[in-house]
């Protein structure tokens, strides 16, 4: 109490301290003690409901040991009764999400082993994790209720109230829906809640921002060939230019991916969902990368990664993949020595590849395999410069007639 009242003490004047030198009534005291339990008692609460939620959040971990198949089980947690393992179907809550028993948390895992692509996994799991978390704000809310469409319209509410982007949202809705198409595959429910649910289709350009070819050239002038660092730039900027590589393909290359095929050399690289895909190599691009080899000590057979990083200061070891951060940072270093002011990215890079080859007439079926896509129809929306002012329609209109000449306002010279 004396600390509590030397602290309540501090921001009054001199006449008021020597009123509050008194000796406290036990009234006072009484209601002081009181004031300090609830405070107490309060921040428990806080403390507890935190706890409560990460506890009850469960975060998507893909285990390539677990097993899937009907004879294996997973055994259910200690936090997790056995009683809870089975999850009736017809009757699943928005908390047997939550806290998953022995069928479900089977069936989830089953769902992330299925998906192909570490990518993919990891983009599915970072967009469950939220939906988690509503469900655990709402149960606070409303209280147990079984899992209907209500949840996904709500969560839907929810993502726009974040000021999330609507293609972000749609993304969100999409992952639901083919979770929930798996469990009702599984048994686990027998009507998927987020089928009819509708997304928002937004009807918006790409905001990924391309190189003019001025830039470009403008770009690849800057590395210095005459070091490891410099070389290894100019490579990866080379393919990133010409080639139109994802960031996550360009660092999963191997120097065993290069090739040579009737005179032409080329990269061999998975894609999206597994796609093989064959980039052929310009003699720019192959002339860059073997000067990166030699100025490296690397060769073309080696089962080694083909872009590694030049140095390691953190760790020391320099034999890994390149990370996909630093593809980042290589694009937007010489984007801004170049003088460019817009932000960009390597998507950028695969973006600028796109719309230089539609510029060149190239035919939309040779430019889906060159991007590894399944259809044409994101060719419009990766292609830049279809709307530049220089090539809009307006310039082609004409109705023979002279402009009428505007008349002077009062007040101008």
């Amino acid at each position: 109490m004396a600390k509590l009242g030397a602290l309540l003490l501090k921001g009054f004047s001199k006449k008021t301290r020597k009123q509050f030198k008194k000796p406290l009534s036990r009234s006072f005291s009484r209601k002081m003690r009181l004031f300090g339990r609830i405070q107490n008692d309060d921040d428990q609460v806080r403390r507890g409901s935190k706890k409560a939620i990460q506890q009850s959040v469960p975060v998507v971990v893909v285990d390539a040991s677990i097993s899937t198949s009907k004879n294996k089980s997973v055994r259910p947690t200690k936090s997790q009764p056995a009683e809870s393992a089975h999850v009736p179907v017809l009757t699943l809550q928005a908390g047997d999400l939550v806290n998953p028993g022995h069928l479900l948390k089977g069936s989830i895992h089953a769902f992330f082993q299925d998906l192909r692509s570490p990518h993919t996994r990891r983009a599915y799991e970072k967009d469950l994790n939220p939906f988690f978390k509503y469900l655990v704000l709402r149960k606070a809310r409303v209280g147990p209720e079984s899992l209907n469409r209500a949840h996904v319209i709500g969560y839907k509410d929810h993502l726009l109230a974040e000021k999330l982007q609507h293609t972000t949202i749609d993304r969100h809705l999409a992952t639901l829906r083919a979770f929930f198409r798996w469990l009702v595959e599984d048994g686990i429910l027998t009507k998927n809640p987020a089928e009819n649910v509708r997304f928002l289709n937004p009807k918006r350009e790409s905001t990924t921002n391309g190189f003019s070819d001025d830039e470009v050239v403008q770009v690849l002038k800057l590395p210095d060939l005459h070091t490891r660092t410099g070389a290894l730039h100019y490579a990866m900027l080379m393919v990133l230019f010409y080639c139109g590589l994802r960031r996550s393909e360009l660092c999963s290359l191997r120097c065993t991916d290069l090739g040579m095929e009737r005179g032409h050399h080329y990269l061999r690289l998975t894609g999206k969902g597994n796609k093989e895909r064959i980039v052929v190599l310009l003699p720019a691009v192959w002339n860059a990368i073997q000067h990166y080899f030699k100025m490296v000590h690397k060769k073309q057979g080696q089962d080694r990664p083909l872009f590694s990083p030049v140095r390691n200061n953190r760790t020391g070891v320099s034999e890994k993949p390149i990370d996909p951060s630093m593809v980042f940072y290589v694009v937007s270093k010489f984007a801004k020595l170049a003088g460019i002011k817009k932000r960009v990215s390597p998507h950028s890079c695969r973006a600028t590849a796109i719309s230089n080859a539609r510029d060149h007439n190239v035919p939309d079926r040779a430019i889906q395999e060159f991007a590894g896509w399944s259809t044409t129809t994101m060719i419009t929306r990766y292609d830049k410069r279809k709307t530049a002012l220089e090539k809009s329609a307006v310039h082609s209109i004409s109705y023979g007639a002279i402009p009428r000449a505007m008349p002077l306002v009062k007040g101008e010279d």
